[in-house]
């Protein structure tokens, strides 16, 4: 019988991997002692000096003080600024299409630290205008572009375990409980929960490996978001999933068997496609 071959693990590089693991170790802008960086990555300190030592070289981590501590480099802010300004040129089209279809506020979001960070907004030409700008970061966990990205971690990841260390057990399961609701629709809601009288809808976009890097969201004033709140969920996915293929994600097939049966939203049925999930509804 043939065997299926694999090339798992078969041309992994331990260095590289390793050093990936220091940089890993950082968490925003703190500072590290050698000690510190050694013990979170488990190396020991000759070995963790030398990685540090390349990393500091190339500019992916600089030296503090009088060299007793680290910190994450300019280089490696440089190549994560290119890969938004990717995203923001590819998203751009997409939330100008939402922009001019509904003329509320369309914003571009990334996961950071457990937070969200707005990298792109435009504006309503109505009066009413939103707390959020380029820039600023708010709570994962109480935003719809959050829970969109939230919603397609893995647990452990850290971004989702800073959002959740914030907030009670409570308030914990009732997140996981609407993340797996999120996933199931394709989409996620803010209503007023980050800001008093502001509604979101919000979903996710994929890059080529299927991983959620960013999320577009509708917001504005919450009795006009509602009241037109499925046909701005549809709208927003669909901007996402053409952002989504813009990136080289493929959508997955599911076979009718796997597809949940749709939600009953108001003596309607809701489907909604473009994400990984199809089925959507509405709370």
């Amino acid at each position: 019988m043939k065997l299926p071959r694999t090339t798992r693990g078969k041309y992994s590089v331990e260095a590289v991997a390793k050093a990936l693991d220091i940089l890993n170790a950082f968490s925003s802008s703190e500072e590290l002692t050698l000690n510190e960086i050694s013990r979170r990555v488990r190396l020991n300190k000759s070995r963790t000096f030398r990685l540090l030592h390349t990393l500091a070289e190339r500019g992916y981590v600089n030296r503090c003080g009088e060299g007793t501590g680290y910190r994450l480099g300019m280089k490696l802010f440089e190549r994560a600024a290119g890969v938004r300004r990717d995203i923001k040129q590819v998203a751009q089209p997409f939330m100008q299409t939402l922009h001019n279809r509904f003329n509320e506020t369309v914003n571009l979001g990334v996961l950071s630290d457990g937070d969200v960070l707005y990298i792109d907004i435009l504006e309503s030409s109505r009066p009413f205008r939103m707390a959020a700008t380029v820039g600023c970061r708010m709570r994962a966990h109480t935003t719809a572009m959050g829970k969109a990205l939230l919603a397609h971690l893995a647990p452990t990841k850290s971004g989702e375990q800073a959002s959740v260390s914030r907030i009670s057990v409570a308030q914990r399961q009732e997140l996981t409980r609407e993340l797996a609701l999120v996933r199931s629709r394709g989409f996620a809601l803010d209503d007023e929960q980050n800001e008093p009288g502001v509604a979101c809808v919000g979903a996710p976009i994929f890059d080529a490996a299927g991983r959620a890097v960013a999320a577009i969201s509708v917001s504005g004033p919450a009795y006009r978001i509602q009241a037109k709140r499925l046909s701005i969920a549809r709208a927003v996915v669909t901007a996402c999933s053409e952002a989504s293929k813009s990136l080289g994600f493929k959508k997955e097939k599911i076979s009718p068997q796997r597809r949940r049966e749709p939600q009953k939203v108001q003596g309607k049925s809701v489907v909604l496609s473009g994400s990984p999930r199809h089925s959507a509804s509405l709370r």
